[in-house]
């Protein structure tokens, strides 16, 4: 049994956001736990956490989780990793919630280029470098 939590911290810390009203509804629908009373008396109504819980574990979310954290996993993921392959895969990610959220897929445009080797970035250098005497 864990601690006793009433209506007020239902919404507060299990995030519960309907009314009283309404959660009445769905007690005498039997689709939540019902509540007890207080232990010592009084009017307040308490619903059991472990139980709360259990039955809030078996929500099947009408609405997608906020584009806002899916995004951020992807971004982490893709910042994260030191593989090309994993950075494609994150881009891809990105792509697919965005395009959730009403993006186009030209909307994301992304171009990687390949770290240059150490020859071929000293040769660039170096032409970069290069003047020549035309006198």
């Amino acid at each position: 049994m864990g601690r006793q939590l009433t209506f007020r911290q239902l919404g507060t810390i299990k995030g519960w956001p309907h009314s009283r009203q309404w959660t009445d509804k769905l007690v005498k629908a039997k689709k939540v736990p019902p509540p007890k009373k207080r232990p010592g008396g009084g009017a307040i109504n308490v619903w059991d956490e472990t139980e709360w819980d259990i039955y809030q574990g078996t929500f099947v979310s009408a609405f997608p989780p906020p584009a806002f954290l899916a995004l951020t996993a992807a971004l982490i993921d893709a910042l994260s990793t030191t593989s090309i392959d994993g950075i494609l895969n994150a881009i891809e990610r990105l792509r697919a919630i965005l395009e959730q959220e009403g993006a186009a897929a030209s909307d994301v445009v992304v171009t990687l280029k390949a770290k240059l080797t150490a020859s071929k970035q000293a040769t660039s250098e170096a032409a970069a470098t290069t003047v020549t005497d035309t006198s």
